[in-house]
């Protein structure tokens, strides 16, 4: 299929990530640029809240649930805020930026605004189809063979429990988020065409999409609203290496990518409701309540973007709380409010402490190891660098001068620079310092992985840089129009540069001085786009790539696993080596496998099957298994493994060498071969 083709499953797509959300913004009051906004986000908590509760109820968890309940949400958000207006209580929920009002909605500025948006959307999307290659491509990766089947799991039982889902077997399950899978899974019942479509253009509205929105959404909180700062961060938002592009090229880690989309919007709202940048010390309600309708979902899309998220606000706490205190040192606060926010502040550093400690795997899980010095990493921080890849002079060079504009205004923009830092020194020790009890605590989290920290640079670093964008804007449209002005003699103009005087001088009004400034910048936004892209791209290609030779699955072993729909009755089970790709199956054709991820425990029938299934003809004990389980087919893809190491699955060793009695060769597709056991019979 071609990508013009998977058009209906865009649209549905469209539909799934944004319809819930947006009808209960909209019923609760919200306009404007934050509808789109934090309509994903609210989506989010929505569906994977739906899981949960829809599992513990009984309830179906699909489309028509799914509607359901978001009719009825939008039935009580209505009643609500008709019982309020009643009571003359103000009802509607904003999301305005500190700077509301002060820049004019001209036409001038909605086209530049719809331009910060549409061209990383245009980059990233494209970027992503061409690493993608086909819509029907998939990630040659580890992870992928766990988020196909997980997807195809929801679609299929119609449960989409985060508390449950774990490993996809009765044995193993156990928590895991959801979130993103439910959405993928609800895109692939409502009519996705494939489920690598599904998940392939999911992936692209998380990128193209949710990740320019949010991060402008954080950008507006923290530089203001100018809509050429705007414009300049939205180009930027394209040019980082290490996201969203490397959550895709590596893992595949599609929850964390997923999660760290929507990580800005939950910042940004955080940022409003501690009031850090009006000064004022109060809490702003507005906030705070799309923040309850915002948080679930990002947790339960993944929870180290919750941890990543208080991690990143609590030097907006800690300053708010800092401002209370100064406040009651000065009389300013009566005891009683002080009191409150002294318990507030506690419970948020002790329950951020709290989380941090616990949300993360075991020490023996978290063994990613460093790569690189001290020096090596603060370089990459400076220059976007991350993971060894080639600095990004443009966002550098305007890192450098936010960073000179924070030092100027140090006292405004201290706590922007110090969720900077928290980014900065969790990647300095997790690719520098050595493995030990230390760095499991800084980043375990994460599993120790460069990589997943890597990520979340851009998050703190797009902001900085935009201030760059910010003070460039301010500092060189007066003197432009100085030098523009044939008029002062003070400002002279070599002759070879008359006529570019000349221009600027014709640039002048609002309106052209605007269409010019847009021009630049989307000029320098395109010039991000370089050596560095080029080479995450090329690492994007070779992953979604499928060859005769590949790793995880082969184009053999994919033709053959397409096959099996017609092959398989609905209902059998297929045994097969996970490692090798094997598990996969059940994605493609969704016929049960045994093992439906590399990882989890295996109840003793499983394992039987996984380590004795060819001794059908002579071990009295596997037979019984086969036929409660339904287990009477086997795949053979050699013994080329994703992740050579675990327990041994020497259920269909055998197979190979056609050693194995009372099975038969049923298919065959180059070396990748489906068996049948016959001594069962």
């Amino acid at each position: 299929m071609s990508w013009w083709e998977t058009l209906p499953t865009l649209g549905i797509a469209v539909l799934v990530f944004f319809v819930p959300g947006t009808a209960l913004l909209w019923t609760a009051g919200v306009r404007g640029p934050s509808l789109a906004v934090l309509a994903v986000p609210v989506t989010t908590t929505v569906v994977a809240s739906a899981g949960i509760v829809f599992g513990f109820a009984r309830i179906p968890f699909n489309p028509l649930s799914v509607a359901a309940l978001t009719l009825v949400l939008v039935g009580v958000v209505a009643a609500l805020r008709f019982t309020l207006r009643r009571k003359g209580i103000p009802s509607r929920l904003q999301a305005k930026d500190p700077d509301h009002g002060l820049y004019p909605r001209t036409v001038a500025n909605k086209v530049v605004l719809c331009l910060a948006v549409l061209l990383p959307a245009v980059i990233i999307g494209a970027r992503y189809m061409a690493g993608f290659g086909t819509p029907e491509s998939f990630s040659e990766t580890f992870d992928n063979v766990y988020h196909l089947n997980a997807v195809r799991y929801i679609a299929d039982t119609q449960s989409a429990n985060t508390l449950t889902l774990g490993n996809l077997t009765e044995t193993s399950k156990g928590l895991y988020p959801a979130g993103m899978h439910a959405l993928l899974a609800l895109v692939l019942m409502s009519g996705g065409q494939a489920i690598t479509v599904a998940v392939n253009w999911g992936s692209i509205l998380y990128a193209a999409l949710v990740w320019p929105m949010a991060s402008l959404f954080l950008v507006s909180r923290i530089v203001g609203s100018r809509p050429l700062t705007l414009l300049g961060a939205g180009a930027l938002s394209a040019g980082f290496s290490s996201f969203p592009y490397l959550m895709v090229a590596f893992g595949i880690l599609y929850p964390n990518h997923a999660a760290l989309t929507m990580l800005p919007v939950a910042l940004a709202l955080m940022i409003d409701a501690t009031g850090i940048r009006s000064g004022k010390l109060r809490l702003d309600g507005n906030a705070i309540i799309l923040l309850v309708a915002t948080v679930p979902g990002l947790a339960l899309t993944h929870p180290s973007a919750l941890v990543a998220l208080l991690m990143f606000a609590s030097p907006a706490v800690l300053g708010v709380y800092v401002r209370a205190v100064l406040r009651r040192r000065r009389g300013e606060l009566e005891r009683r409010p002080f009191v409150l926010w002294s318990a507030g502040a506690f419970a948020y550093f002790a329950g951020t402490l709290g989380i941090w400690i616990i949300a993360r795997p075991p020490q023996s899980a978290a063994n990613w190891a460093p790569f690189q010095t001290n020096a090596q990493a603060l370089g990459e921080i400076l220059g976007s660098a991350p993971m060894g890849t080639t600095v990004a002079w443009i966002i550098f060079l305007l890192t450098v001068t936010g960073l000179y504009v924070i030092a100027r205004r140090m006292k405004t923009y201290w706590w922007s620079l110090s969720m900077f830092g928290i980014a900065a020194v969790l990647y300095l020790v997790v690719s520098a310092w050595p493995l030990g009890t230390f760095r499991y605590f800084m980043t375990g989290v994460w599993y120790s992985d460069s990589n997943r920290l890597a990520a979340m640079l851009p998050l703190v670093t797009l902001p900085v840089a935009a201030l760059g964008v910010d003070w460039l804007i301010a500092r060189l449209g007066p003197i432009l129009a100085r030098w523009a002005d044939r008029t002062d003699d003070s400002v002279a103009a070599p002759r070879p540069l008359e006529p570019l005087r000349g221009l600027v001088a014709r640039l002048q009004s609002p309106t052209a001085a605007t269409a010019a400034a847009a021009v630049v910048l989307l000029c320098a936004g395109v010039a991000t786009q370089g050596g560095t892209l080029a080479m995450v791209q090329e690492r994007l290609a070779t992953t979604f790539e499928t060859r005769s030779d590949s790793r995880l699955v082969t184009t053999d072993e994919l033709e053959l696993m397409k096959q099996l729909t017609d092959i398989v009755p609905a209902g059998d089970m297929i045994v097969g080596n996970p490692r090798t790709g094997a598990s996969m199956a059940y994605a493609f054709s969704g016929r049960n496998v045994v093992a439906p991820h590399i990882l989890g425990a295996r109840s003793e029938s499983e394992r039987l099957l996984m380590d004795h299934w060819a001794e059908a003809a002579y071990n009295p004990t596997v037979c019984p298994v086969i036929s409660e389980k339904r287990a009477y087919w086997a795949l053979d893809f050699a013994d080329e493994e994703a992740s050579p190491r675990g327990e041994p699955l020497e259920g269909t060793r055998d197979l190979a060498d056609d050693s194995a009695p009372g099975v038969e060769l049923v298919k065959a597709v180059g070396k990748a071969r489906l068996f049948r056991v016959t001594a069962c019979d």
